[in-house]
């Protein structure tokens, strides 16, 4: 008898927008056996009957009762969640995979799952299993952007983080949710070395990206990089992250609902989500263009003022491709035994930008690292 010795790796939410990217990216792996699951079978037949390797579609739910006894049956190597939005879910498909001893990883977002999630690792490294969340842009991607920059600093005093999506791009609706959702809702910033209160859609402002994005409108966003980036360097004092959509008009009003939500008033909610959804999707004008910067200032290793930025711009609607990336290179890590130890982690600096790009060689994806120069020069004593 011929044993299939393929890897199994199962994608929770493999046909939606990001899922559907992660399965084909690891679908030019032979020794991988893709299983796209979710609640609607069909789609799952339809995604999976899409990808070059032998896959297969399964119809799994993220809220079965008995979703430990349904991976144990299933003999996986791995399991990425994908069903999101991430914002509200508890960690019960994790919890699931403790119990069926299934790798994980997830392409989570939201502030208080990823930044809570290391309370599973005793479980975890009772099962000796890795869990490992937030394997997307934010914080896996922009971990390993701050790795490339913060080896030129000795001290960091300060960062922001911008993201500027394309508007002509495939959305996914649980993206939409997720942001419509949010809106109005406040959360901590670290300002001037104290944590004060701000809220998604607050302070309307511009950003700049390099050519062919150009300037941008964003405005606050809570992530997990507002609480994860000050743990990890004490120095901080400000941390900043904003987003936006395209065009402006369709940026405003989501600013103008913001401050209509902190009145209480019904400006969101699931139902104006999925009519934001469609209408974000029909809205005239935009760019296929869209990309992320993190920008960081403090001190070279010498004392003196010192400013870098690091960008990744997706050309010509492969934006998308960005948030994928981080969660194939980790799933390949795993599947080569060459993954983090079992535990309960964050997808901080787990993959390189290296590997992250490594993935994305395909797609019209560029990076660039600058050192801004009107914000460098000899440090300036600290007033006593």
């Amino acid at each position: 008898m011929v044993r299939n010795y393929r890897k199994r790796v199962l994608i929770l939410g493999g046909y939606g927008s990001f899922g559907a990217r992660i399965a084909q990216m690891l679908s030019s792996e032979p020794e991988i056996q893709l299983i796209i699951a979710g609640r609607d079978k069909f789609r799952a037949d339809l995604c999976a009957s899409r990808l070059p390797n032998l896959a297969e579609g399964l119809r799994l739910e993220r809220d079965s009762i008995n979703l430990a006894a349904q991976l144990k049956a299933l003999h996986l190597d791995l399991l990425i969640h994908c069903a999101g939005p991430f914002q509200d879910q508890d960690y019960r498909v994790a919890l699931a995979c403790i119990e069926a001893r299934t790798p994980y990883i997830d392409i989570a977002d939201g502030r208080r799952f990823v930044c809570d999630f290391p309370r599973l690792s005793a479980a975890a490294e009772a099962a000796g299993v890795p869990l490992v969340t937030g394997a997307s842009s934010l914080p896996g991607l922009s971990s390993a952007a701050l790795a490339e920059l913060a080896g030129n600093f000795g001290r960091i005093d300060s960062a922001c983080i911008e993201v500027a999506p394309g508007h002509r791009i495939e959305r996914g609706l649980a993206m939409v949710r997720s942001g419509f959702e949010s809106l109005g809702q406040g959360f901590p910033v670290l300002r001037h070395g104290q944590w004060r209160e701000t809220f998604a859609g607050n302070r309307l402002r511009r950003a700049r990206l390099a050519h062919p994005i150009g300037e941008r409108w964003i405005c606050d966003f809570n992530v997990p990089d507002l609480e994860l980036w000050p743990r990890a360097h004490k120095s901080l004092t400000d941390m900043r992250f904003g987003t936006g959509v395209q065009p402006r008009p369709l940026q405003l009003g989501l600013a103008a609902c913001a401050h209509l939500a902190r009145l209480h008033l019904p400006a969101t909610g699931s139902w104006f989500a999925s009519l934001g959804h469609k209408l974000a999707a029909r809205w005239p004008g935009g760019s296929p263009h869209g990309g992320m910067q993190v920008r960081v200032h403090g001190q070279d290793k010498s004392g003196n003022l010192l400013a870098q930025q690091w960008q990744i711009l997706g050309l010509s609607g492969d934006g998308p491709w960005i948030p994928a990336a981080p969660a194939a290179a980790l799933a390949r890590k795993i599947l080569q035994g060459k993954g983090p130890a079992a535990g309960a982690a964050v997808c901080w600096q787990l993959v390189s930008a290296y590997e992250i790009l490594r993935e994305l060689a395909p797609y019209s994806v560029v990076t660039a690292t600058e050192t801004l120069e009107e914000q460098t020069g000899p440090a300036r004593p600290v007033p006593a």
